[in-house]
């Protein structure tokens, strides 16, 4: 018998390939050919990184650790429940970027990617969970930054040396939570059928499904910002 131990990349294959299968045990449908990106979905990617100012470089991750202790904020109103999650197959093709985070693959439609912006200087807050990286200071507003590794898959994280990886601030929405990543894979053209949905959500409201022929993650933004303005890690989804 073989007990070599896994390495990083397959011990990640192998959880989301459990994620797939504890929500939708039917067989996959044969994969149909992916249509790659058109000129259209290109000139959208440019004009997403376009938006990077270019004061911010990309540079070796700096925190800056804030102490003082946050301001009292008023009496929240009571938060309702995760909204009704809706299945999120498209009837019509849509347009997707890929990007990578610790060695997995991601991917989250154009219509519900806000911005892209390459990631400075961090400002720690104090109080915040293990997952929020820190706060981003552009000049506009500021960019709540999620630590996307240990958000996702903190059980399969060793050390603290992934972070070293990250360079970009994918924007979720109109939101101002981004998630941190390694690299921006382009964008592609994907069909409903290049897609295994899900068709309830489960323990993980936040996975919309999974692109078939890359195996990877397709998120659903709406549930994900529900998720995190709630605190909430991947392990805490509703039941």
């Amino acid at each position: 018998m073989n007990n070599k131990p896994l390495t990083s990349e397959q011990a990640l294959d192998d959880y989301f390939g459990d994620l797939l299968l504890e929500t939708d045990p039917q067989p996959i449908a044969e994969i149909k050919p992916t249509v790659f990106c058109e000129p259209s979905a290109s000139q959208q990617l440019q004009q997403l990184l376009a938006q990077i100012p270019p004061q911010l470089d990309v540079e070796p991750l700096v925190v800056a650790v804030i102490d003082a202790e946050p301001e009292p904020e008023p009496e929240p109103e009571p938060e309702p429940e995760f909204v009704a999650w809706q299945h999120h197959g498209q009837q019509q093709p849509f347009q997707s970027l890929f990007f990578e985070v610790n060695g997995m693959m991601f991917a989250v439609a154009l219509t519900e990617l806000g911005a892209i912006y390459q990631l400075g200087e961090l400002n720690h807050i104090v109080g915040r969970p293990a997952w929020y990286l820190g706060l981003a200071p552009l000049p506009q507003y500021n960019v709540d930054v999620v630590d996307t590794a240990h958000w996702v898959m903190a059980d399969k994280l060793t050390n603290d040396h992934y972070r070293d990886n990250y360079r970009y601030m994918v924007m979720l929405g109109n939101s101002q939570w981004g998630l941190a990543c390694d690299k921006l894979h382009g964008t592609q053209t994907l069909m409903t059928t290049d897609i295994r949905w899900r068709e309830q959500a489960g323990k993980r409201p936040w996975l919309a499904g999974m692109v078939k022929q890359k195996m990877c993650a397709l998120i659903h933004v709406d549930a994900l910002i529900q998720m995190l303005n709630k605190g909430l890690d991947v392990n805490s989804g509703a039941s």
